[in-house]
């Protein structure tokens, strides 16, 4: 790769002041109410603020809202706002801005998938040009945290905000060129930190292979949580050729597993399926070490990730032997035939390609034939969503930061696609393992409406033990968060979470 640098000849004139951050996809939209995914989440991220976020712990704290109180029942919610954050027009951010951002988001008529997660947000309104109150219909103890996910638009905003956006962020939008970059420039009026950059450009690269290219030839500066390969990514560090930073992530990648195939509703095939994976060896050969081996959903360091947890350990003969329990004898000893038949799905990406490799000649060492089978990745999530699997492997990036996680892919009312499920009872359209607990579900009902803290994590402590003893998920790694950059990329410090939030804060080294 280095060499084809070199035989193309690249030299590009570079404002100094501008750093290049490489993407792998396209904004869905720059409209924080409407729908989302990891990319546009992020660049959301550097326009917007929210009333709340979170820290290193994934504890709720500050950001537009100095703070905020609850009625005991967890009807009414209090936001006393900052005083003095500008919008990127210059006009002040007030409680109208709040009330228009979220009431137009309710509103029947407004399309949007996050409309139905605040089914429960009954009225916003105005208290005083700082003061906002949230109205809801029922008990809804989450709100604070689902206001994370909705950065705070003007007053009066319609629907353009979706294609020239204004936020109050620490940059502010310049224009997008479809499908190729998104040019942003540093605010000096952000309400925390103006940007360490004058001008940021985004730029879309969805090629691995031409990232790689265009890191080594200085047309991108860096590049964070990308499809890089790891063996990329091992060899630049090793040559030096690019700088490399990897830390702890947050992300999980995981085997989901239908929960109502014949074969796969026996607990003990699930458990064997768990215990046949090399988690550690994958780790270490195929991913070169980047990534943990996962005990659960949530990350480590949670405030309510339960300590006792500990991730399955590679054991074969126990595998076999649960199998064999479960139904399963080997027809022919050590001969080829298998004891039972699987598929396993994925996206048509390749490292996903690579490790299904692998879990199927680990299933083959315990007798099951493994079926690959991968898809372009809208053909597969649609799959996936309507139940037409018995296993797919995923990566979950950022859902499983938040104790509503478990609602939402794990609550019997949050089967994509169920039709017995009512518009107006749906809790979510995560739980693709189409699991159902009512006991489960009961937890989760505890531990949302528990006011005692220490209660509610006891609560989510046993909701994690018992998906740990039903296995509708094989939770196999946390993925490390990767950044390749320049040499002259200073100042990169990803948190767990890989939000990019730090983006404001990164420097160019003088001369660069």
């Amino acid at each position: 790769m280095a060499s084809l640098c070199t035989a193309c000849g690249f030299g590009i004139d570079r404002d100094p002041a501008t750093l290049i951050l490489a993407i792998e996809g396209p904004p869905i939209t720059f409209d924080p109410r409407g729908p989302t995914n990891a990319v546009t989440a992020r660049i959301q991220q550097l326009i917007f603020n929210t009333l709340v976020q979170k820290d290193e712990r994934f504890e709720l704290v500050p950001d537009l809202a100095d703070s905020w109180t609850s009625a005991d029942d967890a009807t009414r919610f209090t936001f006393e706002l900052r005083r003095g954050v500008q919008f990127h027009d210059g006009r002040e951010l007030t409680s109208a801005d709040v009330v228009h951002t979220f009431s137009s988001l309710i509103a029947p008529e407004f399309d949007s998938p996050k409309r139905s997660a605040f089914a429960r947000l009954e009225r916003i309104v105005a208290r005083g040009r700082y003061t906002v109150e949230f109205h809801c219909r029922e008990s809804y103890r989450s709100l604070p945290l689902d206001l994370i996910a909705v950065g705070i638009i003007p007053d009066g905003s319609g629907s353009t905000i979706g294609d020239h956006p204004v936020g109050t962020g620490p940059y502010r939008f310049v224009r997008y060129l479809e499908n190729q970059e998104v040019d942003l420039e540093g605010f000096p009026d952000a309400f925390r930190n103006a940007p360490r950059q004058r001008r940021l450009q985004v730029r879309i690269v969805r090629d691995p292979t031409t990232l790689g290219l265009e890191l080594l030839s200085g047309q991108v500066d860096l590049a964070v949580n990308t499809q890089l390969s790891p063996d990329f990514v091992e060899e630049q560090r090793r040559r030096e050729s690019l700088a490399v930073s990897i830390s702890d992530g947050a992300s999980l990648e995981y085997l989901g597993i239908n929960m109502t195939d014949p074969i796969l509703s026996d607990v003990r095939v699930r458990r064997a399926i768990s215990l046949a994976v090399d988690r550690r060896t994958i780790i270490d050969a195929l991913l070169r070490g980047e990534a943990r081996p996962a005990s659960g959903v949530l990350p480590p360091g949670h405030w309510a990730l339960d300590p006792a947890l500990r991730p399955d350990e590679y054991r074969p003969e126990e595998a076999r032997a649960l199998l064999d329990q479960a139904g399963w004898p080997d027809p022919d000893g050590a001969g080829p035939l298998p004891r039972l038949r699987l598929t396993l799905k994925t996206s048509s990406a390749e490292q996903s390609r690579q490790i299904a490799t692998i879990l199927q000649e680990e299933m083959r060492l315990i007798g099951i034939d493994l079926e690959l089978v991968s898809l372009e990745f809208q053909t597969y999530l649609g799959d996936i969503n309507r139940g037409n699997f018995q296993l797919f492997y995923l990566r979950i990036v950022g859902a499983n930061q938040f104790p509503e996680i478990f609602r939402a892919a794990f609550g019997s009312l949050s089967i994509p696609g169920d039709p017995t499920i009512p518009d107006r009872r749906r809790t979510g359209f995560l739980n693709r393992a189409r699991y159902r607990n009512p006991n489960l579900d009961r937890l989760i009902e505890a531990a949302e409406n528990a006011e005692d803290r220490d209660l509610r994590i006891a609560t989510l402590q046993e909701i994690q033990r018992t998906l740990w003893q039903d296995l509708p998920w094989v939770c196999l790694w946390y993925p490390a968060n990767v950044a390749v950059m320049d040499h002259d990329v200073e100042n990169v410090q990803i948190p767990p979470s890989g939000d990019f939030f730090f983006i404001s804060q990164i420097e160019l080294r003088p001369g660069s």
